[in-house]
């Protein structure tokens, strides 16, 4: 998911998702934009990179959900318009990216260095929960659903701060469940729980 990884102009997104909108499913036969957005999914992996996949669990048309990704049309699944499916997918495809590149900031400035010692990484990673937080909570307005993007962000940094990807899946999804509630934004006591738990990890 590291964008760092993956070139990738949004000026020139349009182009490459009208291609993959109107590619054929292997499963249907149908195109892709007329058959379903788990195809799509797969079709704009395939074509900007794997990191291209993960809008299709951030996207939700209620702009009150706590999805990552809120300022989208109606699907329209099942109009014969290419055009609009395009755009529409073009849409969820920039907004997700411009996520990554946000959070990948915010990593490189809370994320110990590559040779910190256990003690250093552990501390980092503590002092980042809550700006981490923050920065979710500013994009999903702490809706229904903000606590997936939530564990998802810091499962990510966890893994930033040399965790294994399941340690630090479980500490993300342990730290959100523990102290966090859909519809919430945490205030100082929670984010001070959820700082302890993140940072307790290896100490």
């Amino acid at each position: 998911m590291d964008p760092s990884t993956h070139a990738f102009d949004p000026e020139h997104a349009l182009d490459g998702v009208r291609t993959v909108v109107a590619s054929t499913d292997p499963e249907s036969g149908r195109p892709r934009g007329l058959w379903s957005d788990e195809s799509v999914a797969r079709g704009l992996a395939g074509h900007f990179g794997v990191w291209a996949y993960g809008w299709l669990g951030a996207a939700q048309e209620c702009p009150d959900s706590g999805s990552v990704i809120t300022s989208l049309p109606p699907s329209g699944l099942g109009a014969r318009d290419l055009e609009a499916q395009a755009q529409r997918y073009t849409g969820a495809l920039v907004q997700w990216r411009a996520w990554l590149e946000e959070l990948a900031g915010a990593f490189a400035r809370l994320a110990p260095d590559v040779d910190a010692d256990a003690e250093d990484a552990r501390r980092r990673r503590e002092r980042g929960v809550a700006p981490l937080v923050a920065l979710v909570v500013e994009r999903t307005q702490a809706g229904e659903l903000w606590l997936g993007p939530c564990a998802q962000a810091l499962g990510w940094f966890f893994e930033c701060t040399g965790m294994s990807t399941e340690d630090a899946e479980d500490l993300a999804d342990e730290v959100v469940d523990a102290h966090f509630e859909n519809w919430i934004a945490p205030g100082q006591e929670a984010l001070d729980r959820a700082r302890s738990a993140g940072g307790g990890h290896g100490a």
